[in-house]
Parts: structure tokens; sequence; C-alpha cells
């Protein structure tokens, strides 16, 4: 894994989005990259069951994900993690879901402003329901003038859901074992994000924020 800088914990926390949340942002126009978090940042979607099992699990990091993030974060964009997560889930340590998913992001220095982690509602949702759920995500973003202009995730539902955002194909990434299908761009093996770094750094035109 390559070596990278972590970046203030200030400037992590508040990002390009100045305020109290999103709706507040200071770039105009507010750009953002909505990604998926289990199997996308993380290596499989057992790492959430492992952890709901036994809460003293850290999930496994997919390979410089966290580097992707942060780099795009230090170019202007917020990062929306929209997982399929349930709001009403808790683990046995007596964290919900929203606080466990928050206490992995920061721990492993993943750039997260107040307002931009979503979770399903109830105890999660799969299939249509997620495509629904997550498309209807970004359309609200979308509608409260937002531009997401990169997408990740590892499931037919996280890429159906951005194509009916209007995310064009070639500014979604599949990662895991679906990469190479579906039209969209594809980031395959357990190292892609290593790899795609390089590939994609010199395509994000970084955002001026007043």
């Amino acid at each position: 894994m390559r070596s990278s800088a972590v970046l203030p914990i200030t400037l992590l926390l508040s990002g390009c989005p100045s305020g109290d949340a999103l709706d507040s942002a200071a770039c105009v126009p507010p750009f953002a990259v909505a990604t998926d978090i289990d199997e996308t940042l993380t290596l499989s979607d057992g790492e959430w069951l492992d952890q709901l099992a036994d809460p003293t699990c850290d999930p496994a990091l997919r390979p410089d994900a966290d580097t992707l993030m942060r780099a795009y974060a230090e170019r202007g964009y917020t990062i929306l993690y929209v997982t399929a997560r349930g709001e009403e889930v808790e683990l046995s340590d007596g964290r919900s879901a929203r606080e466990a998913t928050e206490d992995w992001l920061l721990a492993h220095d993943f750039p997260l402003v107040e307002g931009a982690l979503y979770l399903a509602e109830g105890y999660g949702v799969t299939g249509e329901s997620a495509v629904t759920y997550k498309a209807g995500v970004i359309d609200d973003r979308t509608a409260s003038g937002w531009t997401t202009a990169w997408a990740y995730g590892n499931a037919d539902s996280d890429i159906l859901a951005f194509q009916a955002a209007g995310i064009p194909d070639d500014h979604i990434f599949l990662v895991g074992e679906l990469a190479g299908t579906m039209g969209v761009e594809p980031i395959p093996g357990e190292e892609a994000y290593t790899s795609h770094l390089d590939s994609q750094l010199p395509n994000i035109t970084p955002v001026t924020c007043d």
C-alpha cells in the first residue's frame, strides 16, 4: 500500500463544505463523490457481519480506499458514503450502526463531513429497495444543487442506482467480483485502488471553494 500524509483531523471533519451540514457548503457548485462501503471500501460484505457478531472486529480495509477518498477531499470534493446498512441495527456494545460506521471511517482516516453518511431506514435494504434508496440519496443532493462527479460500488444495486441518478457510465467504478460487467469502469483485484490512483488522479479537476 502506498503511503500518504494523513490530513489534519480538523480538515477531515470540516472538508470543503463549511458550517454544520452539507446544505451550507461554501463550494459553488458543490461537487461530490458517492461511494458504497461494504466490499467497496472494505474487502467483503462479510466484514460488516463479522463486526455485528463481534463489535471489537475491525473490518478489513480495501488497500488504498482511504488514500483515494482523501485524494478527492484534498481536491475539494465531498465524499458521500451511501450504505445499505440499517439505521435501526445496534451492535452488542450498544453502538448504533451509524456510530460504528462513523467510528470505522474516522479510525481509518476517511474524510467525513457532517451529513455525508447515509444509512437506510430500518434494518437495511437489498435489491430493488437498495437501488431506489441509493438513487434517491443522490437525486436529493442533485435537487439541492450538487453534482455527483464520480461514484464507486461493488454490487449491481450500486451501479443501477448510480445510473438511475444520471451519473455517466465512464464516471462509475465497479470494484470486486463484478468488475468488468454492467458497462461501467472496472477496477478488478483486491489491490484495485492502488493501481486506480495513478490513472484516476490526473482526471480529478480540483474544485475551487470560497
